[in-house]
């Protein structure tokens, strides 16, 4: 294990201290800093594929054999996407050795109620600061309606919602207030941030992981603005936090924010 200081290395450029919506307040940082390998970040991976691999082949087998007028429903495909989602949260905890591990390394440290606030104040500015790039640029998409509208329904699961059953709804907001965004901020604030900061400095990683999670959602580019936004956001408050349980609520803010528009516009 290495001390982390959190600062730039030297010789480096300076730390990233962008103007914040709120002052976010920082949390001294462990004397000793316990470090997620690079092992264990793949083997995390490798566990999270094979149990979606799995967990979405049973879920097929199973609906077209006990069910197979469900199977036929949007119901089997919000299922998946859910398990997917929790395969990736029980790889990451399976890799880094239990929970009580999984707590240190991928810095799941309680912040206190002021910096969930200035988090979320930091969600909001980056959405905003996404949204206004994202219509810099609707004339390329269709216009400023057509843009929005596109967002929140590449965003959203706004195609599923008409023919939508008790179960679907369940099932939806389920994955938007458990699974999305802790899978993907314990992924990419967690492993891969802990991961690389021994590597490279906060810059850098925040940079790093801001790409890295944007181009998971490069299949609908016109969700890139928004993304980029909140990665850089959701980087420099877990610099600053030293914790991805203020960013896991920064993430389910902006799921949920999505899940209400597109319900407004279903």
């Amino acid at each position: 294990m290495t001390t982390d200081t959190f600062r730039s290395r030297p010789g480096g450029s300076t730390p990233l201290t962008p103007p914040s919506p709120t002052r976010l307040p920082a949390q001294a940082p462990p004397a000793r800093t316990a470090r997620i390998t690079g092992r264990q970040v793949a083997l995390g991976v490798g566990i999270g594929a094979a149990l979606a691999a799995a967990g979405s082949a049973a879920t097929t087998v199973l609906a077209r054999t006990l069910a197979p007028g469900w199977a036929h429903t949007e119901g089997p495909a919000v299922l998946i996407v859910a398990e997917v989602y929790l395969a990736v949260i029980a790889g990451l905890i399976m890799a880094a050795g239990g929970p009580r591990d999984a707590a240190r390394l991928l810095a799941l440290r309680k912040p206190s109620a002021r910096q969930v606030g200035s988090a979320l104040a930091w969600a909001v500015a980056a959405a905003v600061a996404g949204l206004a790039v994202s219509l810099v640029f609707s004339p390329l998409t269709g216009g400023p309606a057509a843009t929005l509208e596109a967002i929140v329904r590449d965003a959203s699961d706004e195609s599923r919602m008409p023919a939508a059953t008790p179960l679907v709804w369940a099932l939806i907001v389920i994955r938007l207030v458990a699974l999305t965004g802790t899978a993907e901020e314990l992924l990419f604030r967690g492993a891969l941030y802990s991961w690389l900061r021994g590597r490279l400095s906060v810059p850098m990683v925040i940079a790093v992981t801001t790409a890295l999670f944007a181009l998971e959602h490069g299949y609908y580019p016109v969700l890139i603005p928004v993304v980029a936004a909140f990665g850089l956001a959701a980087g420099w408050v877990r610099h600053r936090t030293h914790s991805t349980a203020a960013t896991i609520p920064m993430h389910v803010a902006i799921d949920l924010a999505m899940f209400l528009a597109a319900v407004w516009l279903a």
